[in-house]
């Protein structure tokens, strides 16, 4: 894991530098979950660059998500809505009620209508982006999580 420095500068002249270490780097465990192979590509390549992702799991079902969840316990989540078996939506419910975990949701889904935008942020998303047009919001996500963690916001077990 890589630390760095932030280093102030104190009023006072006998205290003189003060030194605190930051964690900023390979602390993000993500579990990306849509049926499209071609999305899961997209959006590992686009983290595969990011020094704040320790590590990318993909899974193409709400069933082998919820393997992952438990056996992974990822800090963030991308979700597609449209998945085989139970849909995304109740995936988020069933998340936000286990009380073991907690991580960072990101709706990343076609579904964009205004009544799926309004249902997923009320069963707790974090996030909800667009496939078509957010693309490029995913990295300030990524630095903005990667924040929470390293400041102890949110635990990654």
């Amino acid at each position: 894991m890589g630390f760095a420095g932030i280093f102030l500068q104190s009023p006072f002249k006998n205290f003189g530098m003060m030194s605190i270490s930051v964690m900023i780097d390979k602390m993000l465990k993500i579990l990306l979950v849509d049926d499209s192979e071609f999305i899961l590509q997209r959006v590992q390549h686009l983290l595969s660059g990011m020094g704040q992702v320790q590590e990318v799991r993909t899974a193409t079902s709400a069933e082998e998500a919820d393997q992952w969840i438990e056996a992974y316990n990822p800090s963030l989540i991308f979700l597609d809505i449209n998945l085989p078996g139970k849909n995304g939506l109740q995936m988020l419910k069933d998340i936000r009620s286990n009380k073991s975990i907690d991580p960072i949701v990101v709706i990343l889904t076609n579904n964009t209508l205004s009544g799926y935008r309004t249902e997923c942020m009320q069963a707790g998303a974090d996030y909800f982006l667009d496939k078509a047009k957010d693309f490029a919001s995913i990295p300030d996500i990524i630095i903005e999580t990667a924040g929470k963690f390293s400041f102890g916001h949110r635990s990654n077990n």
